[in-house]
């Protein structure tokens, strides 16, 4: 097949819903036509606001591309961030552009079509189920959804009262469910008999709110979704639903493109006809058996792979690590973590737009790192077997700081998964980890003549908060850093009540939560030992200053509780070594 280049995909997150078709879509049609595609995305790991995630989007030299596809739809909860991004490429870009979604600034776009999906949807709620109140939830009250047009539709055509109070709005995720169910409970707003749901993901955590509030799914409100994906289909209880038209809309995005560089008319692809997916949450799935074995299926391969994952001890190994080495190391003995690759790519980023790969499959590997220009993503100069046609980039970031990227390729039109995103969150901690061990090593070099004195902290220093502890800040012995948020806070070892083992994890217990800290007992034992910390169990390392008052248990064991009202199990072999560390406190 003739090779026509590569196309550059820009869109938010993949989310393993039905987003993800709209690149699978261009992905398929671009390698069709001769393209290899490389798409840039940001995983989130809130979906409220960012932390600098969007740096990814800095390693784009378009000059590198043919043309571009803008998944503008991806950006539907960050609407501004989106616009902000289309003003870059329309700045640096000067290549074809084709935008799925919206655009002020570009003439091609595409959007999905689906309000005629959505209102055989309802219609099928509406006359199989005699629903006569029915709501739809999701989306915003200005957004542009045909879902919310195929609802009215639908409504209009039967004759029911559809007014803005039939549609909830409340944004894309469960706040909205959340509320909704609230209102229903509490009678603040009419019991419907169904309600159509933005997509299925709103219908999953809908139903579940609805289920805490004893309400049940479909024998009192009958719910329904949208795109088909497979948790849909393999949830407790299965979601009736309608397949998005995603890859037809990606593959005729890809189509318009390859139209506007290579100056021909567009190829015809015609729109796959869908039909409604019933499940158990409109009633008609009840009696399929299908619905308990697609259940069984998903919940072993997920089963599977958290086994693969734990057992892996990458987070064990990786916080380890004392240099990229070490982290590489990590990588050549954990990649099969990331399924279905022909190719991972593990780079940092160093000055002038210069990266050093420090590992990539079956070429780079433990202690074997090379520069390259960064814009190419991995080392071009290299030669390996072939080159995926499909490329995924994506930022190593770590609380707004970007310490490089990773790639994933594929010879398959696909996205990478959840997996794929948990192990490169995993990677920047590593490196988040490492540069405060290399700020330590600086500080340990200093002459002990000059050492500053360590005084004692007040008796209750106030707890730092995740936005007062910055992930730059030096570790010293009057203090720990516990893990947030996916933020690494400095917390003062005086505020810490105890360290308790959790399995193969080790938890700092504050008044204000549990936290994970990436260090044994033992470890933090020999710290600790001259700060009036005492092991008192296998599993449990006390701060004697926080014990208010401790009683002698049946099994003459002793139960201390320490202030915030938390109570810690001294071991029979610890209970006299306690008291007397007690009474010298």
């Amino acid at each position: 097949m003739e090779r026509n280049g590569n196309i550059c995909v820009v869109m938010m997150d993949m989310r393993e819903d039905y987003r993800d078709d709209y690149v699978v879509g261009i992905e398929r049609q671009a390698n069709k036509m001769g393209y290899n595609t490389t798409t840039f995305s940001m995983p989130m790991l809130n979906e409220m606001y960012t932390r600098n995630e969007e740096a990814v989007f800095d390693l784009i030299d378009f000059e590198r591309y043919d043309g571009v596809v803008f998944f503008e739809m991806s950006f539907s909860s960050h609407k501004a961030l989106g616009k902000k991004i289309e003003k870059m490429i329309s700045d640096k870009c000067k290549k074809p552009v084709v935008v799925i979604g919206e655009s002020v600034i570009y003439e091609n776009t595409l959007s999905s079509q689906n309000s005629q999906d959505y209102e055989q949807l309802t219609d099928h709620i509406i006359e199989k189920h005699n629903s006569q109140v029915l709501y739809y939830l999701g989306g915003y009250p200005n957004g542009s959804s045909d879902r919310d047009i195929g609802f009215i539709n639908s409504m209009k055509k039967h004759g029911l009262v559809c007014t803005d109070d039939n549609m909830i709005y409340g944004g894309y995720w469960l706040e909205c469910g959340e509320k909704l169910a609230k209102d229903i409970a509490y009678n603040v707003l009419e019991k419907p008999d169904a309600v159509m749901c933005y997509d299925d993901a709103v219908a999953f955590f809908f139903i579940k709110a609805l289920a805490k509030y004893g309400i049940r799914v479909p024998e009192d409100i009958i719910v329904a979704g949208y795109g088909a994906k497979i948790h849909s289909r393999n949830n407790v209880i299965s979601i009736t639903t309608f397949p998005s038209d995603g890859e037809y809309i990606g593959r005729k995005a890809m189509v318009q493109l390859h139209s506007l560089l290579k100056g021909e008319l567009p190829v015809e692809i015609s729109r796959p006809r869908g039909e409604i997916i019933t499940g158990v949450s409109c009633g008609c799935g009840i009696h399929k058996p299908l619905d308990i074995r697609r259940g069984l299926e998903l919940h072993e391969k997920r089963r599977m792979e958290e086994i693969y994952y734990h057992n892996s001890e990458l987070e064990e190994r990786l916080y380890a690590c004392n240099d990229y080495d070490d982290i590489s190391d990590v990588i050549n003995n954990t990649s099969y973590l990331v399924p279905d690759k022909e190719m991972i790519v593990v780079n940092l980023h160093l000055e002038n737009n210069k990266s050093k790969c420090i590992f990539m499959t079956e070429v780079i590997r433990e202690g074997n790192s090379i520069d390259f220009e960064t814009y190419d993503l991995y080392p071009k100069s290299l030669v390996f077997a072939s080159e995926p046609k499909n490329l995924h980039v994506v930022p190593i970031n770590f609380n707004g700081r970007m310490y490089g990227h990773a790639a994933v390729g594929y010879n398959e039109p696909i996205v990478y998964n959840f997996l794929f995103k948990r192990y490169v969150s995993r990677l920047a901690v590593a490196f988040e980890v490492l540069s405060i061990k290399n700020s330590c090593k600086v500080q340990n070099v200093q002459p002990a003549a000059v050492q500053p004195a360590v005084t004692e902290a007040p008796s209750e220093p106030p707890e730092m908060t995740p936005a007062e502890a910055g992930s730059s800040v030096k570790h010293t012995s009057s203090a720990v850093f516990v893990l947030k948020d996916g933020s690494l806070n400095k917390v003062p070892i005086e505020n810490v009540l105890c360290f308790e083992a959790e399995g193969r994890k080790t938890v700092a217990v504050l008044k204000s939560g549990r936290f994970e800290i990436k260090k044994t007992l033992s470890e933090l034992e020999e710290l600790l030992i001259s700060r009036k910390f005492m092991r008192v169990s296998k599993s449990a390392l006390v701060n004697l200053e926080r014990v208010v008052r401790y009683v002698q248990d049946s099994d003459r064991t002793i139960i201390a509780t320490l202030s915030g009202q938390v109570d810690i199990r001294v071991s029979r072999s610890k209970t006299h070594e306690f008291k007397d560390a007690i009474t010298n406190i």
